[in-house]
This record gives C-alpha cells, structure tokens and sequence, in this order.
C-alpha cells in the first residue's frame, strides 16, 4: 500500500512568487521497498522568501543546490539518489558559463537531466529554478515529525 507524505524542511523558504505557501516543498510516495521522493522547483531564496544572489547565476545555482540538499537530507536522501532534474534558466549562456557549480554537488554518475531556456521565473530576479526526483529504499526514509 502506498502512502503519501506532505514535507515542509526545516530551514529553507516555504513561500512561492507571491509570499504564500501555494504548494509542498517535498513529496514522499512510500511503499513497503523504495520510496520516491518529489522535489518542487527550487529556487535561490532566503528563508523569508526574497531572492539570493541577484544577478550572479554562480551564487544562485549555489543556493538552488543548496535548498535541494535540504529537502533531500530532510528525508533521508542525497544528491547521489537523485535520478532525473529538470532545470529552468533565463540565461542559458550564464548558466553554462557557471555549470561548475552544480557540479561541485552533483557527481557521476548524473541523473537525467532536461534543461529549459524560459522568458521568466516566479520573480524577475531569479535565474535558475530545479526540479528532482530521488528513488530511496524505505529503510532509508527518514520523515520529519510534522
């Protein structure tokens, strides 16, 4: 039987473009052997939802990856488990001219990978969103207390 888990982590932003809570930061589907685990678009955010490093496609990647790790450790997963991103970017020049970042946690071997040039994101100032899902066994999955 499948279950579902609704996860808010602790210390990342939880409100989108219009500083509400308009979705769920991470999506766990839990079955007796593996659990997935579904990643919203992360974005460059501080905690009160404004936007990190304006301008600097480096510092926001940064913070994206940052956030991701986040939400994965918060419930039991890593980077390593990650099998599939999909990434949104309003520059794709900066944001192949800054590549090395993600690769700083993101290692061999990648997940699938879709990459996506966009007009914008939820604001004006970000530059890059990522979306990710992650396979973990269920002896893995740690759950926050809610």
């Amino acid at each position: 039987m499948l279950k579902r888990h609704y996860i808010t982590p602790e210390n990342t932003y939880k409100v989108g473009g219009n500083k509400q809570v308009i979705y769920t930061p991470v999506i766990v589907v839990e079955d007796d052997t593996h659990s997935h685990v579904y990643l919203a678009g992360r974005t460059s955010r501080t905690l009160d939802g404004d936007v990190a490093c304006k301008g600097d496609m480096c510092g926001q990647i940064r913070e994206v990856c940052i956030s991701m790790q986040i939400a994965l450790e918060s419930v039991g997963a890593t980077f390593a488990d990650v099998t599939r991103t999909t990434t949104y970017t309003t520059d794709m020049k900066a944001y192949f001219a800054a590549i090395d970042e993600r690769f700083k946690f993101f290692k061999p071997p990648y997940p699938t990978s879709t990459l996506i040039g966009v007009a914008c994101l939820a604001m004006p100032e970000m530059l890059v969103e990522i979306e990710a899902e992650a396979i973990i066994e269920t002896s893995r999955l740690r759950l926050p207390k809610q």
